[in-house]
């Protein structure tokens, strides 16, 4: 038993989410919820199914005070422990409404591929940078995500949180947004976004789609679990090229491997433990720093209590 578990604020969650029937797991191992298919176990992971229960969940978590972390599609982070923290996930939140004047409004556990996919059959581009980004709405918002000479942030109009148990719309202007970042911080709670699109060809940007998966499969190590990017590219160079320069590709501990196709992935050979990734990541900035100078910051949320 995890030491959260036998507390009286546990058994009134699970009160609560029985009698509003919000799913739930029990000492759930987010190895199998994570892309890297590496995770701790955690004393509950909880699947609102709408924003309404979102919030009700919200309140009664806070009333009880206990620690939380919402999780989208989890591909692009590593629970290292989390023995007194519940996952609230939003993949049950994925709503995405259209309106006349090309614009959309997605919930923040929508995927990028279901928004891209849905605006491609509304006659609508623009979405097409994210292919390839296995992330939901609010995670690459957080990180302003981004692939294929665009990011999230280029298309957004507005963002939705969740504050005082009010949403609350905020404009873009109001958010500062730069390479791999934005000023939401992770405890902010995004409920959706709405972006703005245009009418345009979807015959060629699916050309476009279709190269770009191309690309991706002959450049990333799609066969193997991953959580993509490891690290930030500074603003002198790629941080793939800075590993690979120190001939780093394929080291390896445990089941973590630098991988030979693109050293920017760390990739689950099979059988990694927690610590085998953590400590190559380590690794990797280490040398990184001690050879080349060069301190990389990691694009990976790393999450520990």
């Amino acid at each position: 038993m995890l030491a959260f578990s036998s507390k009286k604020e546990f058994k009134s969650l699970i009160s609560f989410l029985e009698f509003n029937e919000i799913k739930y797991f029990i000492e759930y191992d987010m190895s199998d919820y994570v892309s890297w298919r590496v995770g701790a176990i955690t004393p509950i992971i909880i699947y609102p199914n709408n924003l309404e229960q979102l919030k009700s969940l919200i309140k009664k978590i806070k009333s009880l005070k206990i620690k939380f972390y919402i999780s989208g599609n989890g591909s692009n982070i590593l629970f290292v422990k989390l023995s007194k923290t519940i996952i609230i996930s939003t993949k049950k939140l994925n709503k995405i409404r259209f309106f006349s004047d090309g614009s959309l409004t997605a919930e923040s556990g929508a995927s990028l591929n279901l928004v891209l996919n849905r605006s491609l059959k509304n006659g609508l581009v623009g979405f097409e940078f994210s292919t390839g980004i296995p992330g939901t709405v609010g995670g690459a918002l957080i990180t302003n995500a981004g692939a294929n000479g665009g990011t999230i942030s280029e298309c957004l109009k507005s963002v939705f949180f969740l504050r005082n148990n009010k949403e609350i719309e905020v404009e873009k202007d109001e958010i500062n947004f730069d390479y791999r970042y934005s000023s939401i911080k992770r405890n902010d709670i995004i409920t959706k976004a709405t972006f703005q699109l245009k009418k345009g060809d979807t015959k060629k940007a699916k050309e476009n789609i279709k190269t770009y998966i191309r690309h991706r499969n002959n450049t990333q190590p799609v066969e193997y679990p991953s959580a993509g990017s490891v690290f930030m590219n500074t603003k002198e160079s790629k941080a793939g090229k800075i590993i690979q320069d120190l001939n780093l590709k394929g080291y390896s501990i445990g089941g973590a491997k630098i991988s030979e196709l693109h050293a920017n992935y760390i990739i689950n050979t099979g059988g990694a433990k927690i610590e085998d990734i953590k400590t190559l990541i380590q690794k990797i900035r280490k040398i990184v720093k001690d050879k080349d100078g060069t301190i990389l910051n990691t694009e990976v949320k790393i999450v520990e209590e």
